[in-house]
């Protein structure tokens, strides 16, 4: 992540106010934080019966619960977001070459102040090595706890990412779920883990 692009996330973190504004911030927050953490080919990908296709980078991931809605943004693979408060995208990018799952996953973080990294550990994500983050951070005050899910296949990467101003650990129960749902097809993403 570029410094800039930890810019867009940090300013774009929910602010306390009104009820209308704290809609609009969690508009900005998402628009934002989705556009820097979810860069990727949105138009690839399609929906067939509840199951998302991108069939160039070789993947299958189930449609999160019923009450997240899908969400256009700009550079996102795919996004969503439940309420006002609550978001959480994948960002799928291959072609190029990349590094090891923890480092790309810290690469999410540079530059966000404040945080605290409540965890940062391996995880089996599709049967592979990936990397898991917990991060509470704050804007004027106000709570945000951020959970990403790193995965390096070959020269491809994933990044999912929940925040959460408001029931994170509902929210972190759904997203769990999602990004588990996860199938490579083994043709298109190698065998090896990256």
């Amino acid at each position: 992540m570029r410094g800039t692009e930890a810019d867009w996330v940090r300013q774009a973190l929910p602010t306390s106010g009104s009820l209308a504004g704290m809609r609009r911030a969690i508009r900005r927050f998402d628009a934002a934080l989705l556009a820097v953490l979810t860069a990727g080919c949105a138009s690839s990908v399609t929906r067939v019966d509840g199951v998302f296709q991108h069939r160039r980078h070789g993947y299958a991931i189930a449609a999160p619960a019923d009450a997240w809605r899908q969400v256009k943004v700009d550079h996102a693979t795919l996004a969503f977001a439940r309420g006002d408060a609550e978001s959480m995208s994948l960002k799928s990018r291959c072609g190029r070459p990349v590094a090891r799952a923890e480092l790309m996953a810290r690469h999410l973080l540079i530059r966000l102040k404040p945080r605290d990294v409540i965890a940062s550990r391996p995880i089996q994500v599709a049967g592979r090595s990936g990397w898991l983050q917990v991060v509470d951070t704050a804007v004027e005050g106000r709570p945000v706890r951020l959970k990403t899910v790193t995965l390096v296949v070959g020269d491809c990467s994933f990044d999912w990412v929940l925040a959460s101003s408001g029931n994170f650990e509902s929210a972190e129960a759904e997203f769990d779920a999602w990004w588990q749902s996860l199938r490579l097809d083994a043709a298109d993403q190698g065998e090896g883990n990256a």
